[in-house]
């Protein structure tokens, strides 16, 4: 029953196991396992989680028949730009296509995001694929191995792994592809780089 809920929930919210996985810090293999029935006592704080992420009650996913909901689910609106080029960079307009509306429990009211549309296959090893919709929380401060989107000059945006090379005295942008190069950040582009967001959902046009 509980294995039954969970994975029910996770297709309503257009969730992939590996995505569930990454919200909870546990392998898309072991999200396998809880929908088959495979792991029959959850632990406390995992079904706790797992409740936060689907906004029901514990007993809910535990198949005790009571009010699924806490209470009214609360949406987000992101706003959509245009695409984010995974490939060689596009163009991206100033202008707001339209709001994409996500529930709050996938993301956090406390913070701003924007969204696009993935083009390209250079994000490929990080289950981005043309097509998908990549949310990105807005911010300038990014870690070595964080997927961000960059400006990197007048109006081209492009989706990387970002890593800070101190002993070069360069910023690496990543493709996550092996048939695409990185692209190097130096004292000659500098001046046209900016970090506009740091990563925080795909939803994969696969489901």
């Amino acid at each position: 029953m509980t294995g039954e809920r969970i994975k029910k929930l996770r297709k309503e919210k257009g969730l992939t196991q590996q995505q569930l996985g990454e919200m909870l810090g546990v392998q898309k293999s072991a999200i396998a396992k809880y929908e088959n029935g495979r792991v029959p006592n959850l632990k406390k704080e995992t079904l706790s989680r797992l409740a936060e992420i689907f906004n029901v009650t514990p007993n809910y996913l535990l198949g005790i028949d009571e009010p699924a909901y806490h209470g009214h689910s609360h949406n987000i609106d992101i706003p959509l730009y245009s695409d984010v080029c995974c490939g060689d960079g596009i163009f991206v307009e100033d202008n707001i296509e339209e709001y994409i509306s996500l529930p709050e429990s996938l993301l956090s009211s406390r913070k701003d995001y924007f969204c696009q549309y993935a083009d390209g296959d250079s994000m490929i090893d990080e289950n981005i694929q043309s097509g998908d919709l990549i949310i990105f929380e807005k911010t300038q401060q990014l870690n070595n191995g964080d997927v961000g989107c960059f400006g990197i000059e007048d109006n081209i945006a492009t989706c990387k792994k970002y890593f800070n090379d101190s002993k070069q005295n360069c910023i690496i942008l990543q493709p996550a592809n092996d048939k695409y190069s990185p692209i190097i950040i130096n004292e000659y582009n500098y001046h046209e780089f900016k970090i506009i967001g740091k990563l925080a959902l795909v939803i994969s046009k696969r489901n």
